[in-house]
């Protein structure tokens, strides 16, 4: 994983955190431990998504106000002893990351996204153990119709509850199985960054059941941008904006297009 970007993505996330498994530490087990590197120029500060219980948020933040190295240390017997507390996992990742154990950091986040499930926890772990993708969280459908199923997965999305919105999508596609908006919503719905699979095994077919639909092309291209796939969202998204330039999907797929063309997935914006 490059440094480089993780060092991007985390301070990103700490700016997210300011404004709102168990690991296996190894510098703790050897005699003559090397020096890490430090990966971060400011000290983190903590994670705490609202609605996420813990009752271990006083020592996270006390821990947090140390130097990384001394907040991963504090944090240690608590991440071993908490494996399912997402607050707890999340932040003990950051502190290692940022102290320089990177491998470390990695498993922790890999507990924190386990540990952290149809939470926002779940999110930003993948989203920073997948640096080579877009680092706006997953992506969110865009409802044309108003089917109050999708429109309520949309909230969900948009609230960090990403099986929760899943699980409205594939209501609204089981019942109605000729909608390609619900179709596409089902798939959208189960985005994974460490199963892209999940998704695009979904929407591939889709574009043969349902060749003129924009939502199709539209989401289609939308996923593609997020995973880092440039030219083939290109494509999509220009098919989106045919078949009709003048709709909501239509500007949006215009909008994607400039930022592909000018900055590629990563300079991508709505």
């Amino acid at each position: 994983m490059s440094p480089t970007l993780r060092v991007r993505l985390v301070v990103g996330l700490l700016a997210v955190a300011a404004a709102g498994v168990v690991a296996g530490v190894v510098y703790a087990t050897r005699q003559d431990p090397p020096q890490p590197t430090a990966q971060c120029k400011a000290r983190p500060k903590p994670f705490l998504v609202p609605g996420v219980r813990s009752d271990k948020v006083d020592a996270v933040r006390t821990a947090l106000a140390r130097p990384a190295g001394q907040a991963a240390r504090a944090l240690q017997g608590l991440a071993q002893a908490r494996p399912k507390d997402p607050v707890v996992q999340f932040n003990f990742a950051t502190a290692l990351f940022c102290a320089g154990y990177v491998a470390d950091a990695d498993a922790a986040y890999r507990q924190a996204k386990r540990a952290g499930r149809d939470t926002w926890y779940e999110i930003q772990s993948d989203v920073i153990l997948h640096p080579q993708f877009f680092d706006r969280g997953y992506p969110i459908f865009e409802p044309q119709g108003r089917d109050p199923l999708l429109l309520q997965g949309v909230i969900r999305q948009r609230q960090g509850h990403q099986h929760a919105a899943e699980r409205l999508y594939a209501r609204a596609a089981r019942l109605h199985p000729g909608s390609d908006e619900a179709q596409v919503a089902a798939a959208v719905g189960r985005f994974d960054m460490d199963d892209l699979s999940a998704s695009f095994s979904r929407l591939g077919p889709l574009v043969r059941r349902f060749p003129k639909s924009q939502s199709v092309r539209y989401h289609l291209g939308l996923l593609l941008a997020w995973t880092g796939q440039r030219d083939q969202a290109v494509k999509e998204f220009r098919l989106a904006r045919a078949l009709d330039p003048g709709s909501e999907l239509g500007r949006q797929a215009s909008s994607f297009l400039r930022g592909l063309v000018q900055g590629g997935t990563k300079g991508s914006s709505r």
